[in-house]
């Protein structure tokens, strides 16, 4: 029979640590250690705290700071969890001299240094100029759609909240209505408890919605139109992500090319972008010269901004402050000649599309009608000549031509189905032939962006744009950064420029060799 080494998992071992041992050069916190003790001016944290000659020690924000940004970079982002890592996990011990704060001490913390943030992010920005590591040549700006603490299932706008609340009082006034008629009997059943907990739902739900509408106003978005609210936190947002609808915020970032550190980093509860380029751009600048690190950074840098940043706007904006800016507009891979297939691939994934919703169909399209551009004339599917009843006209800056087709001609026609969209009610089919842009739109903002764009030396400068700021969205999400766990925009932006903070203090550890 096999013997074996006795064991006991009962036993007690005292373990010898040396906390300096734990923090290794060249690793994340060594370098936050260092930038923490050292780099960053913490008085500012001061104010907080009025115990200088009676009352309770405070931890020291440096070890609270260390907490933070070491579990950010671990995928620690619940104070819980960091609270239950300085407990049992050595290298917290190491940075924090084996300090225990409570979870809650930490989610204070977080949660109230909105005014103390820019200053750090400030000095580790000052540092990382020191290091050489900020370019100030190029700058690439896009947002990252993070969920919040926050549900969907409480957006909405104000009529839709209104209608919500009437469900509820209706599912409520069935309940009691059903309450009743049970006899005394059936008041006691388990199916009377079930109603009496969703009576009390409802209630609260009701109570809540009401609340909301009576001390919120509407949420206007910058065209004026109604945006929906969330009652959860109202200053976050519902948006489109490839990932289906969050509610959240978008958190936009400022990366210089160098060596993608984040320069300038706000959180925003707004899904369109297009209004947002201004202040971050005017931000960005501000923030560079208060560091002295660039008295106007935009003198000579370039900025490079993806389709959701194009609008007139932001493009006059850019052109009439002197900044060298690259925007993509949304039709600008239909004019690259390496997306010379570009069209193809998109009408295949619509006519996909037609076939799994069951919506295929035949229809004609304008480019089945042929124009004659010296005669301006133009031709229907079935051969007939359509006659011209506008020229020249302007529509959004495009000069265009329409046509009609001929009640004695469109009324017996064979291909009648095909033509119109709706045949039983359209007499006739009309056609707009677009043929240039008009003289005053030459030398629109846009038209000259849109110049400047399609230029080689365009389309190589924004195609930096992808490798400069994607991989830094990529590497906060792979460590777990991937959702804020605050409500409010000023709390959320908090925890937005940690995560920031997180990235560029990895870039000094990495490529600095703190």
């Amino acid at each position: 029979m096999a013997r074996y080494k006795p064991y006991d998992v009962n036993q007690v071992t005292l373990i010898p640590v040396s906390f300096p041992d734990q923090i290794v050069p060249g690793s994340f916190e060594y370098a936050l250690n260092e930038i923490v003790e050292e780099h960053i001016d913490l008085r500012a944290f001061e104010a907080r705290y009025q115990n200088d000659e009676t009352g309770c020690l405070a931890y020291d924000p440096a070890i609270l700071l260390k907490i933070v940004l070491f579990g950010y970079y671990k995928g620690l982002v619940s104070s819980r969890r960091l609270a239950e890592a300085c407990e049992r996990n050595v290298q917290f011990k190491a940075l924090t001299a084996d300090t225990q704060p409570h979870f809650t001490t930490i989610a204070d913390f977080v949660a109230t240094m909105h005014q103390e943030i820019a200053g750090v992010f400030r000095d580790v920005l000052i540092y990382a100029d020191a290091l050489g590591l900020i370019g100030k040549e190029t700058f690439a700006i896009d947002g990252c759609k993070l969920p919040s603490n926050a549900s969907k299932e409480w957006s909405g706008t104000h009529d839709e909240l209104k209608n919500k609340q009437h469900k509820y009082e209706a599912a409520a006034k069935k309940i009691v209505a059903r309450h009743r008629g049970r006899d005394a009997k059936e008041k006691l059943s388990p199916m009377a408890e079930q109603d009496n907990k969703k009576l009390a739902t409802y209630k609260s739900k009701i109570e809540k919605i009401k609340s909301f509408l009576k001390s919120n106003c509407k949420n206007m978005g910058p065209s004026g139109n109604e945006r929906k609210s969330n009652i959860t936190d109202p200053e976050s947002a519902k948006m489109s992500t490839g990932h289906g609808v969050i509610q959240g915020y978008n958190g936009v970032a400022v990366v210089d090319e160098k060596h993608q550190i984040i320069v300038n980093a706000q959180a925003y509860g707004e899904g369109q972008e297009a209004h947002l380029l201004q202040p971050m751009l005017e931000s960005t600048r501000e923030g560079l010269k208060a560091a002295k690190i660039s008295r106007d950074v935009f003198e000579q840098a370039k900025v490079t901004a993806d389709a959701g940043y194009h609008s007139g706007a932001s493009v006059t904006y850019t052109q009439d402050n002197s900044i060298d800016a690259y925007i993509a507009d949304r039709n600008h891979r239909q004019r690259d000649p390496a997306f010379s297939d570009y069209d193809r691939y998109k009408t295949r994934s619509r006519q996909e599309k037609r076939h799994f919703y069951g919506r295929d169909t035949d229809r004609f399209t304008a480019k089945d009608f042929v124009y004659d551009e010296k005669d301006r004339s133009c031709r229907c599917p079935a051969g007939n000549w359509l006659y011209r009843n506008g020229s020249n006209i302007n529509i959004h800056g495009f000069l265009a031509v329409k046509f009609r087709g001929a009640k004695s001609v469109c009324g017996q026609c064979i291909l009648r189905q095909r033509c119109l969209k709706t045949p039983e009610t359209t007499e006739t089919k009309q056609v707009t032939i677009f043929i240039g842009r008009s003289e005053e739109s030459k030398d629109s903002p846009i038209e000259k962006m849109r110049r400047k764009f399609d230029t080689l030396f365009g389309r190589f400068i924004y195609n930096k744009r992808i490798a400069i700021v994607e991989p830094v969205f990529g590497n906060l999400k792979n460590k777990g950064m991937d959702r804020f766990t605050l409500r409010g925009k000023q709390k959320v932006n908090t925890q937005w420029q940690l995560f920031s903070l997180v990235h560029n203090i990895e870039k000094l550890a990495t490529v600095g060799a703190v």
